[in-house]
């Protein structure tokens, strides 16, 4: 084995040991010797090896579009290892990243027991450019829950920089269980066996009649029992790492910066760890920024059949635009929006009727109505990036063009790539995070068929296409074990904040309703709302040299948008760059302001959901 693979596994292996001291359940398992590992690992390596080879060889593993955009987040965070930065009980900062500051801070998994386990929370910051007129640290949350703040640095830390202005330092850090921080919430040895397991996934969309809901049940209850004995213990990371404690985490990390107030921009998922935050230390609240709002009432409460009020309205813009873009921006055109509708629909029934093998693709790939659907879906968070990638399935499925559609395969359905390591790399937000945070937060809902059947026949009238995808939350939620060792039951809400909130908002996001963001906006004290007339998940979806401007205003200067301010999009899904139309003289300023802003729609692509 390469000795610095070697040294890797150990040092992650001794980091759970360390910070992770769980009484797990006792019952059966595999047996985990040291020798029978050993020839299991040196197995692995073996046909990972003979795998690799002979694909290349043959000219089997070409570079296409989704093993790029791997590749890209891996060289702007290789060449550090996390597991060798000693944590700290204060930031003690190190060099790394060519600039940048990186830190793992101490502090408690139970607050009320400050000299019990630890958690060692990874921190990534770009210091401020400048420092003549230095306001301080913003913190980031790209979402999830189960977003890699760290890894969120690497891709968007220097256009939001620019956005917010030089004068702040930028910090992005992995939440408890996530990415780098210790111990993970990690159920699976390594990521070639999550993947595996992955694969045994049903190729069925989640129906009603069919069996299929008793599968996902069954995976579900299977990943709640590994949870429970791997991180449910006593001092399981699992039952420690709910939202009310990483907005005390974040304030641990604010008073160990010495600043007196958080400043924050937390998108999606961390408009919820916002919402947490503000509610809990109100008096605590410098700038905060909360963007793609998610009633964090519903979220506690586990409400999922709110969330697509408006999704099929944003998916539906995928033919209005492609419409209005013409037949040289989007390959479906046809005469009428409603003619490129049908044209969707009629491919997507006949893939459900007959799957489109792809033997080409790197690994092949059988094609299915739910692989179609979910890359609808998913393209309805970033339709700016996403929906000329269904348009161009679309056409390659009807043309058959094997070529084609090998190329795009990579991007419809996860490659599944051979990774012999046993130590999961730091940055990948792979884990069962997500369940451990949002399953731990929420009410307590076991299983019941006839609430489930309820529930489903609401969201397929919201949204047919999106409805057996984002079902998945419940059965997941369901089948959970782990309860937490604490919650937070008090108010989503305060008459008064140090400073006031400012919430943006998307006219139409498919999971974050704009109605959540009017909502939450009542219930603090002076906030500021901004609605972004665009299409998408956040306001990153679609650049907006408007809401930049904005923002920039309220980390600078405090300063709320006026009640009822709506800001346009300066791009459109299909139809491309709108500002030349509205022959605006910019200063160099908006220039590089809304240039940041495009950086940031492109990165948007890699981010995580809401859920």
């Amino acid at each position: 084995m390469d000795g610095s693979l070697a040294a890797h596994r150990a040092a992650a292996e001794r980091e759970e040991r360390k910070y992770m001291v769980a009484d797990m359940p006792s019952g059966p398992r595999r047996s985990t010797t040291p020798s029978s590992r050993a020839r299991f690992v040196k197995l692995v390596l073996f046909l990972c090896v003979v795998i690799v080879t002979v694909g290349f060889q043959l000219g089997l593993l070409p570079s296409g579009p989704g093993s790029s955009e791997l590749s890209r987040v891996r060289a702007a965070t290789k060449d550090f290892d996390w597991y060798a930065l000693e944590p700290s009980r204060n930031i003690q900062w190190t060099p790394c990243y060519s600039g940048q500051q990186c830190a793992r801070l101490l502090l408690p998994l139970d607050y009320d027991t400050p000299d019990g386990p630890t958690t060692a929370v990874a921190l990534r910051m770009i210091p401020a450019t400048d420092r003549k007129n230095y306001k301080g640290t913003l913190l980031v949350n790209p979402g999830g829950p189960g977003g890699s703040g760290t890894s969120f640095i690497a891709r968007a830390g220097a256009n939001i920089s620019h956005v917010v202005g030089g004068s702040f330092d930028i910090l992005g850090f992995d939440p408890r269980g996530i990415g780098a921080t210790t111990p993970a919430a990690r159920c699976f040895e390594t990521d070639s066996q999550r993947k595996l397991w992955e694969l045994q996934g049903d190729s069925r969309i989640l129906n009603l009649t069919d069996g299929s809901v008793d599968i996902a049940r069954a995976r579900e209850k299977l990943v709640a029992a590994r949870c429970e004995e791997k991180i449910g213990g006593e001092w399981g990371i699992a039952r420690f790492a709910g939202t009310h404690l990483v907005a005390r985490d974040m304030l641990e990390i604010v008073e160990r910066l010495g600043q007196e107030k958080l400043q924050y921009w937390g998108f999606s998922y961390g408009t919820v760890l916002g919402q947490y935050f503000a509610a809990m230390y109100p008096d605590k609240v410098g700038r905060l920024i909360i963007d793609g709002v998610f009633d964090a009432y519903s979220y506690r409460a586990n409400i999922w059949d709110t969330s697509l009020v408006d999704t099929d309205t944003v998916i539906g813009s995928f033919f209005h635009f492609c419409h209005q873009a013409g037949p040289d921006k989007c390959t479906l055109w046809e005469p009428t929006a409603a003619e490129i509708q049908d044209r969707y629909l009629k491919v997507l029934n006949a893939v459900g009727e007959s799957p489109v093998p792809i033997p080409l693709a790197d690994p092949p790939l059988v094609l299915t109505r739910k692989h179609l659907q979910a890359q609808m879906f998913q393209a309805s968070y970033k339709p700016l990036s996403a929906f000329g990638l269904v348009a161009d399935t679309i056409l390659a499925i009807e043309t058959r063009n094997q070529t084609a559609l090998a190329t795009l395969a990579p991007r419809i359905a996860d490659p599944t790539e051979c990774n012999c390591s046993a130590a999961p790399e730091p940055w990948r937000a792979d884990s069962e995070a997500m369940r451990a945070i949002e399953c731990g937060d929420g009410d307590e809902e076991p299983f019941d068929a006839d609430a489930f059947t309820a529930f489903y026949t609401r969201l397929l009238a919201l949204s047919p296409l999106s409805a057996p995808i984002w079902a998945a939350n419940y059965l997941a939620c369901a089948e959970w074990r782990v309860r937490p060792h604490t919650r937070y039951l008090g108010p989503f809400a305060a008459a008064r904040t140090a400073h006031p909130l400012l919430l943006v908002s998307p006219r139409f996001d498919p999971v974050c309703p704009l109605a959540d963001a009017r909502a939450v906006h009542g219930r603090f004290g002076g906030a500021g709302l901004l609605v972004q007339n665009s299409y998408g998940h956040c306001s990153l979806a679609a650049p907006s040299l408007c809401t930049a401007r904005h923002v920039r205003a309220y980390m600078e200067n405090g300063t709320l948008p006026e009640p009822g301010t709506v800001c346009e999009p300066d791009e459109l899904p299909f139809v491309g760059r709108v500002e030349e139309a509205r022959a605006r003289v910019l200063s160099v300023e908006d220039l590089q302001l809304l240039e940041a802003m495009r950086g940031l729609s492109k990165e948007f692509e890699l981010m995580p959901g809401p859920r």
